[in-house]
């Protein structure tokens, strides 16, 4: 799989998460925790995505 392809893959899966939490109410535990999880999540990818364009500017 090529990265592109990888990265509209993730980009879907992220955009299907974001909608199944969004339906769920805004106290449900388990909607919080999906919250907390996401965050870490985009963290982690902007961190990767920054090294790989260091990397690709190199």
């Amino acid at each position: 799989m090529t990265m592109k392809g990888l990265a509209l893959s993730m980009g879907i899966g992220a955009a299907a998460g974001a909608v199944a939490i969004m339906m769920m109410p805004k106290n449900d535990p388990t909607r919080k925790l999906a919250e907390k999880a996401a965050t870490k999540v985009e963290d982690a990818a902007n961190k990767l995505g920054q090294k790989l364009e260091n990397k690709l500017d190199m």
